[in-house]
């Protein structure tokens, strides 16, 4: 585990749900949406990584850190592809790539890459017909800590 990984489960052991859960280390803030916290999982409204590694990326940069993304964050409940890149504010939008699907909505998780040295992930449900509202994402500790090292991870130059 990384040392952001340790510092977050710490942070994450003393903290209530619906509190903000920061850690750090060097140039890397992580920030946790807590909504609920077990022994075994981890309820979340947006896990977001702000790096300096980042900061003043151009595109093709930030396009790079999103397909890296899609290669190693394979073990959420659908996987992730990209669906849109803005050029002008440098900016990927990545989403489940089949959301999950009831009779009445579909959830899928969207994950944001910024050339300010941003990366969040948040989960929404979309009822038919109605606009998408966000949702706790729900992971093992494992996977939380997972998904913090391959954030850092991709955002190393290569």
């Amino acid at each position: 585990m990384s040392q952001l990984t340790d510092n977050l489960m710490t942070e994450l052991d003393a903290a209530p749900g619906g509190a903000s859960v920061v850690a750090s280390d060097g140039g890397d803030r992580l920030t946790l949406g807590l909504s609920s916290a077990g022994p075994l999982a981890i309820a979340f409204t947006e896990l977001r990584l702000e790096t300096d590694r980042l900061a003043g990326a151009p595109v093709e940069r930030v396009r790079a850190v999103a397909e890296r993304l899609t290669e190693r964050v394979t073990y959420l409940l659908e996987p992730l592809t990209p669906i849109e890149i803005d050029r002008d504010l440098a900016v990927v939008q990545l989403r489940s790539t089949t959301p999950q699907q009831d009779n009445e909505s579909s959830a899928y998780y969207e994950l944001l890459v910024k050339t300010g040295g941003s990366l969040s992930l948040r989960r929404y449900r979309k009822p038919r017909g109605v606009l998408r509202e966000p949702i706790d994402a729900t992971v093992t500790r494992e996977v939380l800590g997972r998904l913090v090292g391959d954030f850092v991870a991709v955002s190393r130059p290569e």
